[in-house]
């Protein structure tokens, strides 16, 4: 177990409650990795006859992030030995799907953080210059590398929005972003559109033959 006052968890504290969104943030987190596509083939015997099924899965993200921002922690709440409560606030720009307009936002946010599995939880409200707004929930897992002084992260998170103007078409979107968090509490997270995909179709199945007649 963690102890709150260990030298180790004091480094950590303030870059985990650097942990929100990424939402319309949520501009989850180029993907910081554009995660590549896996192909199958799958092989079957269909009346005598071999047909090859090629299936492809993988997780497609819009071309451009449609969030971008700058956040810096606001309040940190120790809860107890592994858990802590955080706040922060962040200037952003949005950027619609299939467009090039951005919008400037600021944000502000709360998350619960758990120092043993280095992951946290939270809501983010992103608010435009005209008054919208857009609320997103996101999960986010962070890594520590070693002597780096600060975290990356990768978070999920969806968007929920009563606009009716600009933002309408971001009501459920979903968002995949990385969040960097820097040794002085204030990072930087870009987050991209998940663009879903149908499942694919099953492999075909091995038909029997006929039984022969008695």
């Amino acid at each position: 177990m963690k102890v709150l006052n260990n030298s180790n968890n004091n480094r950590k504290i303030p870059l985990l409650h650097n942990t929100y969104l990424a939402t319309s943030a949520a501009t989850i987190f180029t993907l910081l990795m554009i995660f590549a596509s896996a192909t199958t083939s799958v092989s079957a015997s269909t009346a005598g006859n071999t047909t090859t099924t090629t299936i492809s899965s993988g997780i497609e993200l819009s071309p451009q992030p449609i969030y971008q921002r700058q956040p810096s922690t606001s309040g940190v709440t120790p809860i107890n030995q592994t858990h802590i409560g955080s706040t922060f606030s962040a200037n952003g720009t949005l950027t619609l799907p299939n467009t090039t307009e951005t919008i400037n936002t600021t944000s502000n946010g709360s998350s619960l953080t758990s120092l043993t599995t280095q992951s946290a939880i939270g809501t983010e409200t992103i608010m435009t210059e005209d008054g919208e707004t857009i609320t997103a929930t996101f999960y986010e897992i962070l890594e520590f590398p070693p002597f780096a002084g600060g975290a990356n992260g990768i978070s999920i998170a969806v968007l929920h929005t009563n606009s009716t103007g600009r933002l309408a078409p971001l009501n459920g979107t979903i968002v995949v972003g990385t969040d960097y968090l820097y040794p002085i509490s204030e990072g930087f997270g870009t987050y991209w559109e998940w663009v879903p995909t149908p499942p694919p179709l099953p492999p075909p199945t091995m038909e029997e033959s006929p039984p022969s007649p008695p």
